[in-house]
């Protein structure tokens, strides 16, 4: 394949469902509040849905309502139990080392709060020179903010940057910043979706992302 992102910089990743499947352990942790306060369960498939919004947008989605006592219990009685579930994704740490090991930036960019915990849990701190999340009142993507904010972070411009994500989420708010998006069909979405939300190029799996930039 010929490098097409030679002139790239910086590579910044969603998280959930880019970087690692955190379906299963999210949809297991959504029932389990919705038990506790009886509200209807959901599927795995309408929590795969959601994934990519802010919690808030995704139970208002999930149970048509958001209540600051269900995050609450939430993160007290289940944010460790979501964490010890995640699973990163094959190719995940060899494609992040690869990029840095040729001299890129890398880093996450995610609508999580406390964007550190799931990189901790999954062991990709050493890997990442940035991680922005929704910290400090930031407002959540589609707003292109955390992804600018990313760039700046590390000291590169838009242009030089591509942003690897897995909905259509991402890819507008890769085109809301002026930035190449790259979209993952691990989520929800099929390339045909991604590249109609604006997607610059699509993958099936992350190690794909190395003959771009002809390394």
């Amino acid at each position: 394949m010929m490098a097409v992102a030679s002139d790239a910089k910086a590579f910044l990743f969603d998280f959930d469902m880019t970087l690692a499947d955190s379906s299963y352990t999210i949809h297991n942790c959504t029932n389990l509040l919705a038990e506790h306060f009886g509200l209807n369960g959901v599927t795995r498939e309408q929590v795969l849905y959601t994934i990519g919004f802010s919690i808030e947008q995704s139970w208002r989605h999930l149970f048509g309502d958001f209540k600051e006592e269900w995050l609450k219990y939430y993160r007290e009685n289940f944010r460790g139990l979501e964490e010890s579930g995640l699973r990163l994704f094959p190719n995940a740490v060899a494609t992040l080392e690869a990029l840095r090991s040729n001299g890129y930036k890398v880093g996450v960019v995610t609508n999580r709060h406390f964007a550190m915990r799931p990189i901790k849990a999954t062991g990709l701190e050493p890997l990442l020179d940035v991680v922005v999340g929704l910290e400090d009142g930031n407002p959540p993507k589609p707003d292109p903010y955390i992804l600018l904010k990313g760039s700046e972070r590390i000291g590169v411009l838009p242009s030089e940057t591509i942003y690897v994500g897995d909905t259509d989420i991402d890819m507008k708010t890769s085109v809301a910043a002026s930035v190449r998006g790259i979209g993952m069909t691990t989520g929800n979405f099929d390339g045909e979706q991604l590249k109609a939300a604006g997607a610059w190029r699509t993958l099936d799996d992350l190690g794909g992302i190395i003959p771009l930039i002809g390394r």
